[in-house]
C-alpha cells in the first residue's frame, strides 16, 4: 500500500511522539510508524512482572522541563523515586564489605585519599579533576573538544590510581575505558549541575511507558505499530519509507528517531543520510542486561545492610531494590558482563546470579526467584541501552547535533544539544519538528 503524507515520523518513543504532536499542531498530516508492537521505545515498563518495573527511561530530573510540562498537561503523575541509593554494600575482589568498613578493608586497594571514597562515588568525585564546562551546550564548542580524550588516560593524568580506574570501569557499558571519551563524564556533570542545588529525582507513576502511551493517545495522527522499516530513500521532492511487509509510505518530509545502533542495518540513501553516515556508523551504545528477581520477603530491611549492592563481580554488578511490596530486585550487568550473561540460558543465568547474591548477602539465602532476564543489546530495535561518545568522536557528534536535513531529519536522545536522557529525546524531537515545519 502506498500513501502520501506531509511527514512520516519513524519511531513511537518520546522523541517521535513529541515531534508528531508539534507537527500535528502546525497542521501537518502525519503518520507515525513503529517497529515494535508497543508504544514507548526505550521508555519500557514490564507490565507482566510484579510491581511493573521499568527496563528503561527510569529517572526524571527536576530540570526536565519539557517532560514535566507534558506530563502535567496529559495528567501523568510523577512521584519521588529512582533506583540509585546513596550507600551500598560493597562486594569487591570477592569480599563483602559494609560501607563503614570500606576505608580500612583489605579489599580496598585504592590509594591515599581515594580510600575514603566508595567505589560507586569514584567516577563522580574523581571526574571533577578533569575540568568543567560553563553550561550544558558548551560541549559542542571548542570547550568540549579538549575533553575528547580516552577516559582512562584522562583519569590517570588527573591522578587517579589504577585501582580507581579499574573500579570505575567495572560497571561501564563499554569493555574498554579508554575507548570512551572523557567528555561523557564532563558533559554529565554539566547536566547534573544545571539542575541546581538540592535537585531531586522523580519517576513516572505506574512506569515510564505511561508517558509515551498518554502522548500517543492524545495524537489524532495514525500510529502504525509492528511496521519494521527496511529502507529510507530521500530524493529532491520526497522521502520514501519501505516496510518489511512490502509496502511503502511517501511523504514530503520524514523524521527518523531510530537509535543509530538499530539504524545501521537499514538501507539509507539521499543527501541527509550521507551527511550523517559517519556518526550513524560509529556512535557506540552501552550494553546492559538485567535480571529481575522476586523475593519471598524484603530481607534487605532486616539484615542491617544497605539496600543496594555495588560490585566488581561479573555476575552481580549492581543490585537495586525496586520495592518492598512486592519485594523485587533488579540486577544490572554492563558491557562484557552483560554480553557474557546473554550467552547463558535464562534459567542458568538466573541461578548463577542468585547463588552469587546469596554468597555475598546470606540473608538472601533461599528467598530469591528469577522472574525474567532482559537484554537491551539483544533487542533488534535498540541494540543497546543508551549511547555514549567514543574517544575521538567529538567532531562527529558535534556536527550531527546541529545538522539540518533537507527532507530527512534525525532525532533521538543521541542528538540532543543541551539535555540528556528522556529530556534529551524530547529536545531533539522538538528541534527536528521545527525544521520539518519550516520546510513544508
Amino acid at each position: 500500500m502506498r500513501s502520501t503524507e506531509d511527514v512520516i515520523v519513524i519511531g513511537a518513543g518520546l522523541s517521535g511522539l513529541y515531534a508528531a504532536s508539534l507537527l500535528e499542531a502546525a497542521g501537518a498530516k502525519v503518520v507515525v510508524v513503529e517497529g515494535a508492537r508497543r508504544i514507548g521505545g526505550r521508555a519500557h515498563t514490564l507490565d507482566d512482572l510484579p510491581g511493573h518495573p521499568d527496563a528503561g527511561g527510569i529517572q526524571v530530573g527536576s530540570n526536565y522541563t519539557r517532560l514535566i510540562t507534558i506530563a502535567q498537561r496529559l495528567g501523568v503523575a510523577l512521584k519521588p523515586g529512582g533506583e540509585f541509593d546513596r550507600s551500598a554494600l560493597h562486594v569487591v575482589r570477592g569480599e563483602t564489605v559494609a560501607e563503614a568498613d570500606w576505608p580500612t578493608s583489605p579489599a580496598n586497594q585504592l590509594v591515599g585519599r581515594e580510600r575514603q571514597l566508595s567505589p560507586m562515588a569514584l567516577g563522580l568525585v574523581l571526574g571533577t579533576r578533569l575540568g568543567s564546562l560553563p553550561d550544558t551546550a558548551a560541549w559542542m564548542t571548542e570547550a568540549g573538544r579538549q575533553f575528547d580524550i580516552p577516559y582512562g588516560a584522562a583519569l590517570k593524568a588527573a591522578g587517579a590510581s589504577d585501582e580507581a580506574i579499574r573500579l570505575i570501569s567495572a560497571n561501564m557499558g563499554s569493555g574498554d575505558i579508554n575507548a570512551v571519551s572523557a567528555l561523557n563524564s564532563v558533559r554529565s556533570a554539566a547536566f547534573f549541575q544545571s539542575a541546581g542545588p538540592g535537585a531531586t529525582l522523580s519517576v513516572i507513576d505506574g512506569g515510564s511507558q505511561r508517558l509515551p502511551e498518554a502522548m500517543a493517545a492524545a495524537l489524532k495522527s495514525e500510529i502504525r505499530l509492528g511496521q519494521l522499516v527496511t529502507g529510507i530513500d530521500e530524493s529532491a521532492k520526497q522521502v520514501r519509507i519501505d516496510l518489511a511487509n512490502g509496502s511503502s509510505i511517501i511523504a514530503r518530509q520524514a523524521i527518523c528517531t531510530i537509535p543509530f545502533s538499530a539504524l545501521r542495518p537499514i538501507g539509507l540513501s539521499g543527501p541527509s543520510a550521507d551527511a550523517m553516515e559517519g556518526v550513524i556508523a560509529a556512535l557506540p551504545y552501552a550494553h546492559a542486561s538485567f535480571a529481575y528477581l522476586s523475593a519471598s520477603e524484603p530481607f534487605w530491611n532486616h539484615d542491617g545492610l544497605p539496600r543496594m549492592i555495588w560490585s566488581d563481580d561479573p555476575l552481580i554488578g549492581r543490585v537495586f531494590v525496586l520495592g518492598d511490596d512486592p519485594a523485587m530486585l533488579k540486577v544490572w550487568l554492563s558491557g562484557p558482563d552483560a554480553d557474557a550473561i546473554d550467552r547463558l540460558p535464562p534459567a542458568d543465568a538466573g541461578a548463577a546470579i542468585i547463588a552469587r547474591i546469596e554468597a555475598a548477602r546470606p540473608s538472601a539465602k533461599g528467598k530469591l526467584r528469577l522472574e525474567r532476564m532482559f537484554s537491551w543489546q539483544r533487542d533488534p530495535l535498540a541494540r543497546g541501552v543508551f549511547y555514549y561518545l567514543g574517544a575521538g568522536q567529538w567532531p562527529l557528534l558535534a556536527r550531527a547535533v546541529t545538522a539540518a536535513g533537507q527532507r530527512l531529519h534525525f532525532a533521538g536522545d543521541h542528538l540532543a544539544q543541551r539535555s540528556s536522557g528522556l529530556e534529551g529525546a524530547l529536545e531533539s524531537g522538538e528541534r527536528a519538528a521545527t525544521i520539518a515545519i519550516a520546510k513544508l
